[in-house]
């Protein structure tokens, strides 16, 4: 009887050790979970970088669950109102404490991520199982300080626009009070119903008209304006929608969808339509012709163009001419070679420069990646300006010009001969068809006259030497880009253009054809130790004259300080193409080891010409 006693004891304190009790006796064999999670409905502020302290309740209030944020198990987490499968991008949770004195309050601390955006964004706290479950708060707001009245949040809701795959959140950018949002695929029709959450406003405007916040159709393919109107007063913002890369988006379809394989051959009545993604003014069904273009840039996998419009045509932005090129950019891994080198040279006293911007090129219906869409190298009052000549002007001061000369080591152009030091020219304008046997053997003899007093022995004379033949300064300007770029087309040479106009000196420029070798040690290793283009063509030279070379220490140190802000463009350059470099790569691989960094990553690559920029304007700068 007594054994019998002992063992009905001995069961009933193991049930008081392993069961709860309401004095409080802790539970042993299974943690106990959260039912539910309360909070103060309130607001809470967060300074730039700093913290914010969120009590918060749980139910049971001798739960379990894991403070530490990267640990697996019971984790605290914040979750947005407008989609609870998503955690804010401005603050982030830090750390939860445990109240010393009552059981199931906690403290959530939540900093602010040093975006410096303006946010204002309602939240759930919550606690996430490993099975996927979420305990879910009522909802808390946390505001940026630097938020105002006003509109705090836009958004296209997938519900409200069936066409969208997902949800648009839109990033507000106070310096410039735009919000931004961006859709991955190509949409050409960019009518969208927009959602504002406002704090304090009375009524919105867009584009001069009353929202009606039931569901208003808004355009936004021309980043239409806003206006909040607060107790009398109006916050004005803009929203800015991009899609697929963000930049303008050029299509052309060719009749009947024809290919265009040659360099020599038209395709006649194609038609362009560009969608400028609001940087630039539309263009639509333009009447254009599309060829080829290049020598081994046509050989290629991506393909270059050129283009010509039945009539003058504006093109984002670039003065009105029927002649534009699409660049390929096929071997440049970094995608900035020709922007960068045309930044340069706007730097200098030449001419002109080529403008250009990028597009992404959709041929029949094919996206082709990303092209640099540029001014042609064309005689007109907006880009060459020199004298236009007609067939009639054969003697006397209009047989002197205008001309435009390309030095070519390809010698693939109508109209051209070698120099008594066998460099080669061509002439490029007048055109072909234009250009007499007059005009023709004059400026050959015009050339060969300035090329041997050059190279006479009296060519420093101020009166009769090559100073009344040169525009010195144009060369001096000219051939420093060539040394920055590390560019040694200057020496075949290549795509080197000089111009004449009547009665006028030889002017350098304008520069071309900078992605082959360029920025890079690997065509010219010789460029990582001195000037390495002083010795090319007329410039060796040139670089005899003491006052030439006292002309380019005096440039070099007037145009340095404009070089140097090259840094600065890349850095903008490198965030506006980032999309497009990736898409252009998903598309396009390189075949070529020329320039040295076909196999980096797009940051690499970009780094890497940034520092031999920077190393070229240290190398230039002890030299002269």
């Amino acid at each position: 009887m007594d054994r019998f006693v002992r063992y009905i004891l001995l069961l009933a304190v193991l049930l008081v050790v392993s069961c709860s009790t309401e004095e409080g006796v802790e539970v042993v064999n299974k943690p106990l979970r959260v039912y539910k999670i309360s909070c103060e409905e309130r607001s809470y502020k967060l300074d730039y970088c700093s913290t914010v302290e969120i009590p918060f309740r749980v139910e049971d209030p001798r739960a379990v669950f894991n403070y530490a944020f990267s640990s697996p198990g019971c984790q605290v987490q914040l979750r947005l109102e407008s989609n609870v499968r998503l955690q804010p991008e401005s603050f982030s949770p830090i750390r939860v404490r445990e109240d010393s004195v009552e059981k199931g309050l906690y403290y959530l601390t939540v900093g602010d991520n040093g975006t410096s955006g303006i946010y204002r964004e309602r939240v759930h706290v919550a606690i996430k199982y490993e099975t996927g479950e979420l305990i879910l708060s009522n909802v808390i707001t946390i505001v940026s300080s630097n938020f105002v009245s006003g509109i705090a949040m836009v958004r296209l809701s997938k519900s409200s626009n069936p066409s969208l795959q997902q949800d648009v959140n839109f990033v507000y950018d106070p310096t410039t009070q735009c919000f931004t949002g961006h859709i991955d695929k190509y949409v050409s029709n960019r009518t969208f119903i927009p959602e504002f959450e406002c704090d304090g406003v009375d009524y919105i405007e867009v584009n001069g008209k009353r929202f009606d916040s039931s569901g208003t159709p808004v355009d936004f393919s021309n980043d239409p304006r806003v206006v909040a109107h607060i107790s009398g007063s109006q916050l004005e913002y803009r929203l800015h929608l991009t899609c697929f890369t963000g930049l303008p988006v050029l299509r052309i379809n060719t009749p009947g969808m024809r290919d265009v394989w040659s360099k020599d051959e038209w395709v006649e009545g194609s038609l362009l339509s560009l969608d400028g993604m609001a940087q630039f003014e539309n263009i639509s069904n333009a009447e254009v012709a599309i060829r080829g273009r290049g020598n081994s840039t046509w050989g290629y996998e991506k393909k270059p163009y050129t283009l010509k419009f039945s009539e003058k045509q504006e093109v984002m932005g670039m003065p009105k001419h029927k002649r534009w090129v699409l660049l390929a950019n096929y071997m440049d891994r970094t995608l900035l070679r020709n922007r960068v080198a045309f930044y340069l040279s706007e730097q200098t006293s030449l001419e002109w420069t080529p403008k250009s911007e990028y597009v992404e090129l959709i041929l029949n219906g094919k996206h082709l990646g990303q092209y640099l869409l540029c001014e042609q190298v064309r005689v007109d009052n907006d880009r060459i300006d020199i004298t236009e000549m007609s067939p009639q002007d054969n003697s006397g001061s209009a047989i002197t010009g205008g001309y435009l000369l390309e030095l070519d080591f390809h010698y693939d152009n109508e109209w051209q001969w070698r120099t008594s030091r066998n460099i080669p020219f061509a002439v490029k304008y007048p055109d072909e068809e234009d250009l007499t046997n007059e005009q023709y053997q004059w400026i050959m003899n015009h050339i060969a006259e300035v090329e041997g007093v050059l190279y006479g022995g009296n060519y420093r004379n101020e009166e009769s030497g090559y100073r009344q033949y040169i525009d010195a300064q144009s060369f001096v300007d000219y051939w420093l880009i060539y040394e920055i770029c590390v560019n040694h087309e200057l020496a075949n040479p290549g795509s080197v253009y000089l111009s004449k106009d009547r009665s006028g000196k030889l002017v350098a420029g304008p520069i071309w054809d900078f992605d082959w070798g360029t920025f890079s040690f690997n065509a010219s290793p010789q460029a990582q130790y001195g000037l390495f283009m002083q010795h090319a063509w007329w410039y060796d030279r040139l670089f005899d004259d003491p006052d030439f070379k006292a002309l380019a220490s005096e440039r070099w140190a007037l145009l340095k300080p404009h070089f140097e802000g090259v840094f600065d463009f890349i850095e903008r350059e490198r965030d506006y193409i980032s999309r497009s470099w990736d898409t252009n790569f998903s598309l396009w691989g390189i075949s070529t080891n020329i320039n040295g960094d076909e196999q980096l990553s797009k940051e690499q690559a970009t780094d890497r010409l940034i520092e031999i920029t920077r190393r070229r304007i240290e190398i230039i700068d002890s030299k002269l």
